[in-house]
């Protein structure tokens, strides 16, 4: 088995503590989207388990309407910041 380094994952994993160094909490809003997003064209969901959308439809919809919920929650720090007179 061919061992190759997964440059993504590693970046996403150096940004990350970049992240929880800076308290940047933003970027766990990006991070939401970044899960959610494929998730709604693929119909499964991961909370601990796999959770597919036409076997647990509620339990899928709840999950992803909270990583919704937080990605809002947690990209609204970054607007509410933003001052449109220091631009």
């Amino acid at each position: 088995m061919k061992n190759s380094v997964k440059w993504r994952t590693v970046i996403a994993l150096i940004l990350m503590y970049i992240a929880i160094l800076m308290s940047w909490e933003w970027a766990w809003g990006v991070l939401f989207l970044y899960w959610v997003i494929p998730d709604l064209f693929s119909g499964v969901t991961y909370f601990v388990e796999p959770i597919y959308k036409n076997e647990n439809p509620n339990l899928y919809w709840v999950i992803v309407i909270s990583w919704i919920l937080l990605a809002l929650y947690s990209l609204s720090d970054l607007v509410v910041n933003i001052n449109p007179y220091s631009l």
